[in-house]
C-alpha cells in the first residue's frame, strides 16, 4: 500500500488508543517498527536508526506492508520524538519539523511491562518446522519473517496436531506478494521440511 494509506492506518491505530507495535514492510524490503502506547507513539526504528533520525527516514517510504501486534517491541521509548499529533502531521508532509519533546528525566520510574498475550505454546515438532520456515522466509523478506510467520503458527498449534505442513508454508507463502518468490520459498521450505 502506498505510504500515505500506511500513515491512515497508524493514525487509526492512534486514534484507537492501541497499545502495541506497527510493523512495516517497505517495498524496498526495509523495515520499520513504531511502538505504541494507549495510541502516543513511543518509539520509531527504521533499520538500525532510533528515534527522530528514523522518522526522517520513515518519511521516506513510497510504499509497503504493515502488521500490528499488541506486543511492545521495543521497552524503551524514543525519549527525541514530539508529542504524537505534531509527529503524525510531520509525517504525512502536512507541518514543518516538530520540536522534539524534552528528555524524561533520569529519576522517572520504569513503565511496568505488560503481559504478554497468551498465545497456544508451538509443540517441539511444531517449534523446528517454525525455525526452518521463518529462516527460509527471511531470504525473501529480511528481519520481518518471525511476525510474518507468527501467527500461521499460532493457528496451527491451536488446531492441533495432524499438522497440514505444505499447508502452513502454502499460507506463510502468501506474505510475500510476489508469485516467483512465493514459489521459490515453497519449493525451498518444503525440500527442508523433507530433510528433517
Amino acid at each position: 500500500m502506498p505510504y500515505g494509506e500506511l500513515l491512515s492506518e497508524l493514525g487509526a491505530l492512534c486514534a484507537a488508543k492501541r497499545t502495541g507495535t506497527m510493523f512495516i514492510a517497505t517495498s524496498d524490503n526495509q523495515s520499520a517498527r513504531i511502538g505504541l502506547r494507549q495510541g502516543e507513539i513511543v518509539s520509531l526504528v527504521f533499520r538500525t536508526r532510533r528515534g527522530f533520525e528514523a522518522a526522517d527516514h520513515i518519511r521516506k517510504i513510497t510504499a509497503g506492508r504493515f502488521s500490528f501486534s499488541d506486543a511492545i517491541v521495543d521497552r524503551d521509548s524514543s525519549a527525541d520524538l514530539p508529542d504524537t499529533p505534531n509527529l503524525l502531521a510531520w509525517l504525512t508532509g502536512d507541518a514543518p519539523p516538530p520540536v522534539a519533546a524534552p528528555p524524561a528525566p533520569l529519576t522517572s520510574a520504569p513503565r511496568p511491562v505488560p503481559p504478554a498475550a497468551a498465545r497456544p505454546v508451538p509443540s517441539p515438532q511444531l517449534a523446528k518446522v517454525q525455525a526452518v520456515i521463518e529462516a527460509e522466509l527471511t531470504e525473501f523478506v529480511g528481519p520481518i519473517a518471525p511476525l510474518l510467520c507468527r501467527d500461521h503458527i499460532a493457528r496451527a498449534a491451536a488446531a492441533g496436531p495432524p499438522w497440514d505442513f505444505p499447508g502452513l508454508v502454502e499460507a506463510v507463502a502468501r506474505e510475500i506478494g510476489d508469485r516467483v518468490k512465493e514459489d521459490r520459498f515453497k519449493q525451498q521450505a518444503l525440500a527442508r521440511l523433507r530433510e528433517r
